[in-house]
């Protein structure tokens, strides 16, 4: 993508969307609220049913690279003013986030991170360990180096977000087509795309989006393409209320253990402690992983022993090799690709919607994202993310 695109991206003609998750939602509404509407999503599924369904909703700001937390920074502000700009209510909590930082080397990094994320206008804070207990009460801090606290970063329901961008979109004309997967693709004699094939149609295609999140490596082959990006179950735990956790407490990231707690409205959230597993597609919801989740919890917030785990649930993210979406066209003329987000594509979905529609209609402002480019890989540019958990 360049700075300032002036002419749109394609010839005018039919857009095809592939994956009605909230990326693909996203991308389809602001294309109708900037006035196209030749818009068709495909889903083997159900709206919203995917990975996003699965995902916590936390939305953060505090990235260590600056195309990350700036894509996070705008999100904020969208989401903050989502009634104005899609049309509908939702309920954005900006609880905060707090990370607890456990080690020198983590400490330095996060020093970095607070330079950038200020001059980004990030509202961001490094606090000494004896301060912590005033956003986490009884939270020990005896082997923590400091605490970096976000208060404008919070959450909000994925399930809500999706449907009301698919609401929004349908209203404008977009068609979205439920329980009806990708068999193929046509192309001319110079490899663009030219259709999308379903089981039971044909549908013109000037621009085809792969927006398959966990599935697009799959969906990116049916053009020749190999994308980097490999699904990761990730697994989640809901609790019941307890007398310390409330809804304004700050998303708590223990970066010793990559534990998190997630306050709601009734309960909470608790997750983070299996980044390492391996790619996969199962789903399946790993209960044995309650134990140690439990134990690093307790260890850092010694009341999360009376924790009452009541669900568990489990997502797939769509990883790439470095933590970041895969934003944009590519050697496929005529091929788009929004996938690979990492577990970040709730908190980015609107931004990221809103800029390559803008992109794909020639809008001179429309954000440039070409860090984000699939041939990074291949040229050896890519990016780094620390800020994982």
């Amino acid at each position: 993508m360049t700075d300032h695109p002036t002419r749109p991206a394609f010839d005018g003609g039919p857009v095809v969307v592939i994956g009605a998750g909230i990326v693909g939602c996203s991308l389809a509404f602001h294309l109708s609220l900037y006035g196209f509407s030749d818009v068709t999503v495909l889903d083997a599924g159900l709206v919203g049913e995917g990975s996003t369904s699965k995902a916590t909703g936390g939305i953060r700001q505090q990235f260590s690279s600056e195309i990350n937390a700036d894509l996070a920074h705008e999100a904020v502000d969208y989401f903050a003013h989502f009634d104005e700009r899609v049309g509908e209510p939702f309920d954005f909590r900006q609880h905060g986030y707090l990370f607890l930082i456990a080690t020198p080397e983590q400490f330095e990094q996060f020093q970095r991170n607070v330079v950038m994320q200020r001059r980004l206008g990030i509202d961001v804070r490094l606090l000494d360990p004896d301060d912590l207990a005033q956003l986490v009460s009884g939270v020990k801090t005896a082997d923590l180096y400091a605490g970096a606290y976000c208060p404008s970063d919070g959450s909000g329901s994925p399930a809500d977000a999706v449907a009301a961008f698919a609401r929004q979109a349908r209203r404008r004309g977009v068609r979205i087509l439920q329980n009806t997967a990708v068999t193929g693709v046509d192309r001319a004699a110079d490899g663009s795309v030219r259709a999308v094939r379903t089981k039971d149609a044909v549908h013109p295609a000037s621009v085809v989006v792969n927006a398959a999140g966990p599935w697009a490596r799959r969906v990116g082959e049916l053009v020749g393409l190999d994308l980097p990006v490999e699904p990761h179950p990730r697994q989640a735990f809901g609790i019941g209320p307890l007398p310390q956790l409330h809804a304004d407490m700050p998303l708590t990231v223990d970066l010793a253990s990559g534990a998190y707690l997630h306050p709601e409205v009734h309960g909470g959230i608790v997750g983070g402690n299996d980044r390492d597993t391996p790619a996969g597609e199962d789903a399946s919801v790993r209960w044995e992983l309650v134990e140690p989740l439990t134990a690093a919890l307790v260890h850092r917030i010694p009341w999360m022993s009376d924790a009452d785990i009541r669900t568990g649930w489990c997502g797939l993210r769509e990883m790439t090799p470095d933590d970041h979406a895969i934003v944009g066209p590519c050697a496929v003329p005529g091929w788009w690709n929004l996938v690979g987000f990492s577990g970040h594509g709730f908190m980015q979905a609107p931004v990221v919607g809103d800029h390559v529609a803008r992109r794909l209609l020639g809008h001179a402002d429309a954000r440039d994202m070409s860090a984000l480019r699939l041939s990074r890989f291949a040229e050896g540019e890519t990016a780094h993310e620390a800020t994982v958990f």
